[in-house]
Order: C-alpha cells, then structure tokens, then sequence
C-alpha cells in the first residue's frame, strides 16, 4: 500500500508533470496563492517532485519549476521539509536543522541535498555559519552572515565554507552584494582557495596543499576547467588567479574549454565571471569584448584558445 508521502509524490507529480508547458502554469500558480504555496511547501511528496530529480538528469520542465520554487517566498520551507527525510530529528526548524556541524558538513558535500538547501537564503546562512564554526542561531539568513566581518572571516578561513559558498547561488549573491565581505571571500589564502576548489571540481582536497598545486596538476586543473562552479570561484579570487596565471599547465588546461577561457578572460578584464557561460556568449557582447581587448592578461588567454578565438571569429 502507498504511503500518504507516495500518494503526495503522485498527485503532485501528475499536477506539474503530466503536461510540461500546462504543469509550470499550475506550479506557479500554486506559489502565487499563499495558502496553497504553505501547503506545498510543508508536503515531502509535493517537494519531492521538485528537489528529487538527480543531478544531470533534468529537463525543461524540471529546471522551470526548481527555478520557480527557488525564487518563491516559501523557499525556506521547502528546503527545510525536503532535507528533513535524511535528517527527521531536526525537521523543526532550520536552527535545529544546521546546529550540528557534523550534518553541516554532510549537507554541503551531498550535491543534490545542497542544490536545495543552498537555494533557502536561511538554510544556506545557517549551515555555512556551523560550518565555519559559528553559532548558527547567530544569524537569521546568508545575508546577515555577509554583514558580519566575524563570520566572513570565519567563513573565508574555512575552505569547506567557501566551497558551500561558490556552490550556493543564494551565498554568492548575499556576498556579492555586501562589498567588505566579497572582499574578504575572495581574499580567501591559497590553501583555503585550492582545497575549496578541489571539492567544487569533484576532487578531494586532501591531495592539494594550496591553490599552487591545484595549478600545477594537469589532472586536477581538466578538472577545474570542466567544472563551472569551479572555475567561476578560480575566477573571482585573487589568489588563485594569481597561481592560476602563474602555471603553464594550468592555462594549457583552461584553454581547451570556452567555459573556462570565458570565466578567465571575464575576470582579468574586470568583469564578473559568473556572467558568462562560455566564450561565445563573451563574445557577443560589445561591452565584455571592449573590456576584454584592453585587457593583455585576457587577450592572452584568449588568443591562446583556439576554442575562444573561434568564438570570436564567429
């Protein structure tokens, strides 16, 4: 016999999966409502169907409907319900939820439990503070991290948190906004930045002293270079641009990808790398390319790509 979750999971599932186009309507319609989006939110079936679709697996219909959840109002929830099937004892409140930097850590190393978590401004704020070993009922949400100049200074010595960081979009942003603390993150040391890295490129940081020696590796730097998230915080800090640039093996490496020539060149033309995918979206751009072709460092980079410099030519 089905579960009362399973029934949920089902109805749910035929609700904003059954017609693709029909099902975003339904979902955001259901958001727009605050008693049905409450609803929705404190259902596991209902968040099942949104957050439980594995890493690499989704369609249109599934990035539509994470995108839409992800911008609502009831996010925290919704996160908060979703993870509470791995953890049913600290289900009450996000508090509860983050105080344990043990399951901490555990949420922020699980790709698919941190996509959603990392999606609740509270989540995300309340898990990197126990993770770089604050109180987490210190602060209500990732925005009240950024303006503290205590807890980014925790945050950017723990290279656990700065990966839990770049990976959350929700993080990034409530940094970006706040100028003193993006400072701080991005001045994150050497070896903080090339085991933060390591574990945004799916490698473990155990085998990587510093950013210097992510650079250095062949194996670690193709790594790098195919990973978005990975590049985007290579990118945006200072010191590991600095070793970065500094290694023939590692611009060797960047240069095979337009994803990472484009993240690289964005960021030595003082640009912001997470606003380029790739090379030909660079390239489209008059601004960027302006800024690119003042840029020795950028140009550089570029025209040692022949992925790049086809972007260009196009």
């Amino acid at each position: 016999m089905l579960t009362v979750n399973a029934l949920d999971f089902m109805n749910y599932k035929s609700a904003l999966k059954g017609n693709y186009r029909k099902g975003v309507h339904v979902f955001r319609c259901i958001l727009e409502n605050p008693t049905q989006a409450a609803d929705f939110a404190a259902n596991l079936g209902g968040v099942c169907v949104v957050f439980g679709v594995p890493i690499g697996q989704d369609d249109r219909n599934s990035q539509q409907l994470l995108a839409l959840l992800q911008a609502s109002s009831v996010i925290d929830q919704a996160a908060l319900t979703w993870v509470s099937q791995w953890y049913p004892d600290y289900a009450d409140d996000w508090n509860t939820m983050a105080a344990d930097s043990d399951r901490a850590g555990e949420m922020a190393a699980n790709e698919l439990i941190w996509r959603a978590v990392g999606s609740s401004p509270v989540g995300a704020g309340k898990v990197i503070a126990t993770i770089a070993g604050l109180n987490c009922q210190d602060y209500a949400d990732m925005t009240a991290v950024a303006a503290s100049s205590t807890a980014m200074a925790a945050v950017a010595a723990s290279y656990i948190a700065v990966a839990a960081v770049y990976g959350s979009s929700v993080a990034v942003d409530a940094v970006k906004a706040n100028e003193t603390a993006w400072a701080t993150l991005t001045g994150a040391t050497s070896a903080v930045m090339g085991k933060a890295v390591a574990i945004l490129a799916g490698l473990n940081p155990d085998s990587y002293a510093d950013m210097t020696a992510v650079a250095a590796s062949s194996t670690a730097m193709t790594a790098v270079a195919a990973s978005s998230t990975a590049m985007t915080a290579v990118a945006a800090s200072q010191t590991a641009m600095a070793a970065v640039t500094a290694s023939p093996t590692a611009m060797a490496a960047i240069a095979t990808s337009s994803m990472a020539t484009a993240k690289y060149a964005a960021s030595a033309a003082g640009l912001n790398p997470a606003d380029y995918d790739d090379m030909t979206e660079l390239a489209a751009s008059s601004t960027a390319m302006a800024a690119v072709a003042a840029s020795s460092t950028a140009m550089t980079a570029v025209a040692a790509s022949q992925t790049a410099m086809t972007a260009v030519a196009a």
